[in-house]
């Protein structure tokens, strides 16, 4: 992976137009509210590095997030890399998390993604509902070319429009790193808004143009929920103010042959606008992952990214 293809990232900035002048479909097709303000501007405000891990240490989770979290120790020391871990490093979270697409995946097909997450509160579900929606390309340029600003009557659950790379170490395309960036908006519901397209767009203007039909029913990829464990140990010090915050989790999916399960350990770090960091931090913050694989080579697997396996 280039770097510095990273850090000449940071600043860039885009005026995003959302076209009207899509052909118009034989069905009616979403038409949501207006919104005044369709330029917002974005810059790589984040990457996340990716390495998923072999399912079969994690047959008992719990047990393979310790474990894991000591070879992240080990390497850490020989690295000279401070970690800032928790008072509790290994408390774990639970969500439930799904996407929604319609029957011929007309979202994934058009490179966007819509996900939602539930929380457990004392092993039941909890009310309310985050849903995110994403859209991802391997280039930043043709990734800014989708706005994925709400209507005035939704608040988004964070103050910006995420611009971010994802690397998949290991890649099962290249097998190397595989770099690819989304922009995504997410917002919390009491209550899911509609089952169908249409009922999206009202949230989000530029599912209206991709021409969908209104009406199009959305369900659950693949018909299943994923069951989510997670833990958040703490960060990596890269230096000169570069802090790589680190996650652990386990995806549990029920499928018709028997159960699924996708492990990863990752860590992603913010870019500020108007500052870059210097090459020692960026350069042990991009082998980290690489050294983790060289110390404990048998708890990685080629890797992709987690959604796939659903949609697959």
């Amino acid at each position: 992976m280039n770097q510095m293809r990273h850090i000449a990232l940071i600043g860039l900035a885009a005026v995003l137009l959302v076209g009207c002048a899509a052909q118009t479909p034989p069905q009616k097709v979403a038409e949501p509210k207006p919104v005044e303000e369709l330029t917002p501007e974005y810059f790589l405000n984040s990457s996340e590095y990716k390495i998923l891990l072999n399912a079969e240490h994690f047959t008992d989770f719990e047990k393979g997030f310790q474990a894991y979290w000591d070879i992240v120790l080990e390497v850490a020391a020989e690295e000279g890399i401070p970690v800032l871990a928790k008072d509790d490093p290994m408390k774990l979270s639970h969500k439930q998390v799904s996407f929604w697409d319609t029957e011929g995946l007309d979202l994934r097909k058009n490179s966007f993604l819509l996900r939602r997450k539930s929380k457990y509160k004392d092993g039941e579900i909890a009310p309310g509902f985050e849903f995110g929606l994403k859209f991802r390309q391997p280039d930043p340029e043709t990734t800014l070319t989708k706005d994925l600003t709400m209507t005035e009557d939704y608040v988004p659950k964070f103050d910006r429009i995420e611009l971010e790379s994802d690397i998949v170490y290991y890649s099962v395309l290249n097998g190397g790193d595989d770099v690819t960036y989304a922009v995504s908006n997410s917002v919390q519901l009491d209550d899911m808004p509609s089952s169908n397209y249409g009922g999206f767009a009202e949230i989000y203007p530029v599912l209206s143009t991709l021409g969908i039909p209104a009406d199009a029913e959305l369900s659950m990829v693949a018909g299943q929920a994923v069951e989510e464990w997670m833990v958040k140990p703490g960060k990596l010090e890269f230096g000169d103010g570069l802090y790589g915050r680190m996650d652990m989790s386990v995806w549990i999916v029920q499928t018709e042959t028997g159960e699924l399960r996708i492990a990863e350990f990752s860590f992603d770090h913010d870019f500020l606008k108007d500052r870059q960091y210097d090459a020692a931090a960026m350069e042990k913050c991009t082998t980290f992952i690489n050294k983790l694989n060289q110390k404990a080579p048998e708890w990685s697997t080629p890797g992709r990214l987690k959604a796939a396996y659903l949609f697959d």
